[in-house]
């Protein structure tokens, strides 16, 4: 395991600036969280490229920009709209590969529409998305954010299973506390299954902030997640409301490395 820390974290910056920070504060590894579409054109792409090329910081995992448009595309009955979304993330693959990600975060259908679109139809769905990250060496990594589909753990237990060998998981702590549901229980509920973990902290206050400035116990979830098998990476995600200086991500960053 390693921690690094999220380009998201700089938001609203220009995901170019946001990396070269990353990168200066000697980052081990990143999320490259894209924010638009023209930063997924060829041009914007190898800019990224050159900034971690020699760095020393490896880019593990590709956020795309589209997120908000997982339900719409692949949680239809529309069958065009789910040929075009495959179209999309045939794109950001090839922005992983570009990039040497072999990880993508997928934020699934949001917890309105699953009386419309069954799980069984989702399931499908997603085993064919990721099938085809597989061809380009990507693992979709299904989030648990708390206002879609995955964000309930009673929800990943009933999904794991019929996702198949297509089963993969970003487990995300700040969206457990924003569901109110138990970090326990979706750590049981994902299991070996586990490809990737976002990090931050929180108090009753707060639910995202620096780790190892609340009540998260961080050796804990360390622990847990070695028992499970995890090679993964632990990438702090927190907005720009959760720090003040550059430097208390770097402490926090070292304080996770010091538990790893």
């Amino acid at each position: 395991m390693r921690c690094g820390i999220s380009t998201s974290c700089f938001f609203p910056e220009d995901t170019v600036l946001s990396l070269q920070q990353v990168v200066q504060m000697g980052s081990p590894v990143t999320e490259v969280f894209l924010n638009t579409f023209s930063e997924a054109e060829d041009a914007y792409i190898d800019r990224l490229c050159d900034i971690v090329k020699g760095s020393g910081t490896e880019v593990v995992s590709v956020h795309p920009f589209s997120s908000m448009l997982d339900g719409y595309f692949f949680a239809s009955h529309y069958p065009t709209r789910f040929w075009d979304g495959l179209s999309l993330f045939k794109r950001y693959y090839e922005i992983c590969g570009r990039l040497g990600a072999n990880k993508l975060v997928f934020h699934g259908d949001h917890n309105q529409n699953s009386e419309q679109f069954s799980h069984g139809e989702y399931a499908e769905h997603f085993r064919t998305l990721s099938e085809l990250g597989r061809q380009y060496g990507v693992v979709l990594c299904h989030e648990n954010v708390h206002y879609c589909r995955l964000g309930d753990p009673a929800n990943v237990r009933i999904l794991r299973p019929m996702f198949g060998d297509a089963a993969a998981f970003t487990l995300d702590t700040k969206q457990v506390q924003r569901k109110k549901a138990s970090l326990d229980e979706m750590l049981t509920a994902m299991g070996e299954d586990i490809r990737h973990v976002h990090i931050s902290d929180f108090t009753p206050q707060k639910d995202c902030m620096l780790p190892g400035k609340g009540r998260l116990d961080f050796p804990a979830l360390v622990k847990r997640l070695r028992s499970y098998g995890y090679q993964g990476d632990l990438i702090i995600e927190l907005y720009q409301d959760g720090f003040t200086r550059n430097e208390e991500l770097v402490e926090a960053m070292r304080y996770i490395q010091s538990l790893i």
